[in-house]
């Protein structure tokens, strides 16, 4: 039996650099949420054993065989989404899975993964062309949206 976890602040960063976006919601896959939450993948279904089946299906998403990455088990992965942290964190039952889901939970309503990740930005910035033209969508934008505004509140 191991002994009792300590409890470290987990930055966003972290959290958003292995968030999916799995059928539209961003989720985060079975082994990156047992390495967050300092336990191994099986323990993790361990504990979640007899439990895993009563979950909704937008609360815990299976993924295809090109999310395994040479993985040597035949569980499928699975991904969670905001509500399945929180299913897994209560599961857990112990004060420092709750402090760990409520903070992966929030990182997965309000942060988006991190621009490194994005190639765009940088080749912007890089080449005046494309930025003009960037800049220019984005006005286009701006006014359209506000042309909607402004008709809303005429009619």
């Amino acid at each position: 039996m191991s002994g009792p976890r300590i409890y470290r602040r987990l930055s966003a960063s972290k959290i958003a650099a292995v968030v999916i976006q799995v059928r539209g919601e961003k989720a985060i896959k079975d082994s990156d949420l047992a390495a967050l939450f300092g336990i191994s993948r099986s323990a993790l279904y361990a504990k979640l054993s007899g439990k895993l089946w009563r979950f909704k299906p937008t609360v815990v998403h299976k993924l295809s065989k090109a999310h395994d990455r040479g993985r040597q088990d035949v569980r499928p992965t699975l991904a969670f989404t905001q509500a399945g942290v929180l299913l897994v964190a209560g599961i857990l039952a112990d004060d420092t899975s709750l402090e760990i889901g409520m903070e992966i939970a929030h990182a997965l309503k309000t942060r988006r993964r991190s621009s490194l990740h994005k190639k765009r930005p940088a080749r912007r910035a890089k080449d005046p062309k494309k930025a003009a033209s960037y800049a220019g969508a984005k006005s286009r934008l701006a006014a359209a949206r506000l042309r909607g505004v402004r008709g809303r509140v005429l009619h």
